[in-house]
């Protein structure tokens, strides 16, 4: 009998791990979107999780906001990369982290008069266009910033730099600078002289009612998928 229970139990456990359903955005090299299909560092990761505890759900690619807010609310979804603020620590749980990620700010290259070199230098300019719900606009927040632009399409902060409508985006240097390279953007929008002034590591955020078990589950392949080398030849295709 108990032997039945315990056979019981996992298939029922791997059953639940298998209905979770993973959400994304668009952020690349993270996660790419092309005619193909999915791509990119942590599309390539979670695939190999889910291959490997059974879960069969197609990643779905939301904007931000709206996969947040699945996440947040909705019981049996999970949403990867994820920063793991303060502020959200216990409004999700939690596997990794997976990465990392650098907050800079960018400038237009024209504007010669932005010569930011602090966060207080940063404060005195007219307008920084953020997005809404990121661990970008809470940290500014935090600091005392008062001259965010919220904004919830990426398209239209690149624009609104592009034409001078903005004065800095403060964003991830590395999914950042390779997306302007692949648009040949790269000698029109710039990085300030300072530095990063924020750095976090970014998780698989899960839906807080998810079961323990089932976080124990995407914990352990994912410490198998380091573990066994997978986790570095992921990160030499990109």
């Amino acid at each position: 009998m108990k032997l039945l229970f315990t056979l019981l139990l996992f298939i029922n456990t791997t059953l639940l791990a298998s209905e979770i359903q993973p959400l994304t955005e668009p952020w690349v090299p993270y996660q790419i979107e092309n005619k193909d299909g999915l791509s990119g560092i942590s599309i390539d990761l979670v695939k190999e999780i889910q291959k490997r505890i059974g879960n069969k759900k197609e990643i779905k690619v939301f904007p931000w906001k709206r996969a947040y807010n699945i996440t947040l609310r909705k019981k049996g979804y999970a949403l990867f990369l994820t920063t793991k603020s303060k502020e959200r620590e216990n409004l999700f749980k939690w596997v990794g982290p997976v990465s990392s990620v650098k907050i800079r700010f960018f400038k237009n290259a024209s504007r010669e008069d932005l010569d930011i070199k602090t966060l207080e230098d940063a404060k005195k300019v007219n307008s920084i266009i953020v997005e809404s719900d990121t661990v970008t606009t809470e940290v500014l927040q935090k600091f005392g910033f008062t001259n965010l632009d919220l904004n919830t399409l990426t398209n239209h902060r690149l624009n609104k730099l592009l034409e001078n409508k903005t004065d800095l985006f403060p964003t991830d240097e590395v999914s950042f600078i390779y997306n302007l390279k692949q648009q040949g953007l790269d000698k029109k929008i710039i990085p300030v002289k300072m530095e990063a002034f924020f750095e976090s590591k970014l998780y698989i955020a899960f839906n807080k009612e998810t079961s323990d078990d089932i976080i124990n589950r995407w914990k352990t392949a994912f410490e198998e998928i380091k573990a066994d080398g997978t986790y570095d030849k992921i990160l030499e295709r990109y």
